[in-house]
C-alpha cells in the first residue's frame, strides 16, 4: 500500500475513520485510514455515551461498541480488506464468529470505503 493505514485499539469499540490533515478544516485532505478494532471480552463506555459525540466528527464512518470481536485483515498490491468480525457472545467459549462490516482501502487512495 502506497497510503497509510493506521491499526488501532484499547477504546474496546469498532471505528473506521479517515484521518485528515487538519480536522478543523472540512475541506482538509484524507492522508490516511484508521481502523480500530474492539475486544473480545471487555466491555465500552456505553453505546450512546459515544454516539453522541458522531455528529462532531465527521471522520467516523462507522462505530460500534455493544458488539465484542476483533478485526481481520487481507493485504494485496491493489486494496486491503478489513473484516470486523463479532462473536455472539463474549461469555459462551462456543460462541459463534460473523463479519459485521467489512471496508476496502485501495492502493493510493486514503479513506474509508465500505465493501
Amino acid at each position: 500500500m502506497s497510503n497509510p493505514v493506521v491499526f488501532g485499539g484499547d477504546i474496546h469499540s469498532f471505528f473506521a475513520n479517515d484521518l485528515k490533515l487538519d480536522f478543523d478544516d472540512p475541506a482538509s485532505p484524507v492522508v490516511a485510514t484508521e481502523f480500530v478494532g474492539t475486544s473480545i471480552s471487555s466491555y465500552a463506555l456505553p453505546y450512546d455515551v459515544l454516539a453522541r459525540t458522531l455528529p462532531d466528527n465527521p471522520h467516523v464512518h462507522f462505530f460500534e461498541s455493544r458488539k465484542r470481536g476483533y478485526v481481520s485483515v487481507d493485504l494485496d498490491r491493489k486494496a486491503m480488506q478489513v473484516r470486523m468480525r463479532v462473536v455472539s457472545d463474549a461469555h459462551d467459549p462456543n460462541a459463534d464468529i460473523s463479519t459485521l462490516k467489512t471496508f476496502a482501502v485501495e492502493n493510493g487512495k486514503p479513506g474509508v470505503v465500505e465493501a
